[in-house]
């Protein structure tokens, strides 16, 4: 095989599949990458067997089709330090000669017909969402995702397609956050809709490759596998085992007290008050009344923090203790001007809820 690429585009290739290439493996033929170079087009592709992607690079000049497996770390440092616009990838016996105008690199390959299948997109998408839609929901529930929990569901985001939205939650055990968007006009769900727990590593990846918010990213949920298509990549991952909670339970129903504020002046005051907090004193109190909202935060070792906060609030009297780093994280991602708070007592879960497509749940911590 034999293809001239362009540098940039090449070097964009390389660093999106890359993410897939398995870190450690006793296999050596997931630490490579499969270039496939066929209908004007050099397909890099790369799988850890849990996830696996094919990009599609389409600024190239064919010359000679076929197909062979490179080590991702060699071709991608060479791309990448390269000074060339173009450059020239040609497959020798079992070498590949990758060419600039000052140099001449040659790194061993592996047979392609060594790498594990990597599935393509076939047939109809189950349901389309535009790309843009699509990253704001993975930003506003991605990072509520457990690290590592023994509650497998929990390291997943789950999704739901249904009529014509599409709802994802995630919950780590000590919070919850929802975002739910619209799905493509042409949408044609069936009234149970589609469902599955994505993977946390999956939906980062198909948060980079997608470029164009107008775009639509098409999916198709099975058993056990969900697949996503971009104009220029497929990305399959399989699915996240057990079952997620019902959610809906842990939405509080009963509220009969709230706040309203500016989201940025909110953020802010969170912020100060997290201050003089701790590892070990990870709490800030807040105090509503009639009169709006003082926070105060209390470190052994540095001392306390008391912040007057101007809003408006319906409802008794409360106290009652959020870890900050939880409200900073959901306040970040909310893209309205305003933000409620609604709570129920001191010891109950509250319910921060931005615009009408946008909630987070975050259970109380003991300030005594």
């Amino acid at each position: 095989m034999k293809a001239i690429c362009n540098r940039g585009a090449l070097l964009d290739a390389l660093n999106l599949t890359g993410n897939v290439v398995a870190a450690r493996t006793p296999k050596p033929v997931l630490l490579c990458l499969k270039l496939t170079v066929e209908d004007n087009a050099l397909t890099v592709a790369a799988t850890d067997l849990e996830v696996a992607i094919r990009y599609r690079d389409e600024q190239v000049q064919v010359e000679q089709t076929g197909e062979t497996l490179v080590p991702a770390d060699k071709l991608r440092d060479i791309v990448r330090e390269s000074i060339d616009d173009t450059l020239s990838i040609e497959i020798t016996g079992d070498t590949a000669n990758i060419r600039g105008q000052d140099s001449h690199f040659k790194i061993f390959t592996q047979k392609a017909a060594d790498f594990p299948p990597v599935p393509d997109f076939e047939g109809e998408a189950d349901f389309e969402v535009a790309g843009g839609m699509l990253k704001k929901l993975i930003g506003q529930t991605l990072f509520a995702a457990a690290r590592e929990s023994t509650r497998y569901a929990f390291n997943g985001v789950l999704a739901v397609a249904k009529g014509k939205r599409i709802s994802l939650v995630s919950t780590d055990g000590r919070r919850l956050a929802m975002a739910q968007g619209d799905l493509s006009p042409g949408a044609k769900l069936d009234k149970d809709g589609k469902k599955a727990i994505i993977p946390t590593k999956a939906l980062n990846l198909i948060d980079k490759l997608i470029d164009d918010p107008e775009e639509m990213v098409g999916l198709q949920i099975r058993e056990n596998q969900v697949i996503f298509h971009t104009a220029h990549a497929t990305l399959t991952s399989n699915l996240v085992e057990g079952q997620f909670p019902p959610y809906d339970d842990v939405i509080p129903k009963d509220a009969d007290k709230k706040m309203t504020a500016s989201t940025a002046d909110f953020l802010s005051a969170i912020r100060r008050a997290a201050l003089l907090t701790t590892e070990e004193s990870r709490g800030v109190r807040l105090a509503f009344n009639k009169k709006g909202l003082i926070l105060t935060s209390r470190s052994p070792e540095s001392g306390e923090a008391t912040i007057n906060f101007p809003c408006k609030f319906e409802g008794t009297d409360v106290e009652i203790g959020f870890n900050p780093l939880f409200l900073v994280d959901a306040l970040k991602v909310v893209n309205t001007d305003e933000i409620s708070l609604e709570m129920v007592a001191p010891n109950r879960p509250g319910l921060l809820r931005a615009g009408a497509d946008f909630l987070y749940v975050i259970m109380p911590v003991n300030l005594q």
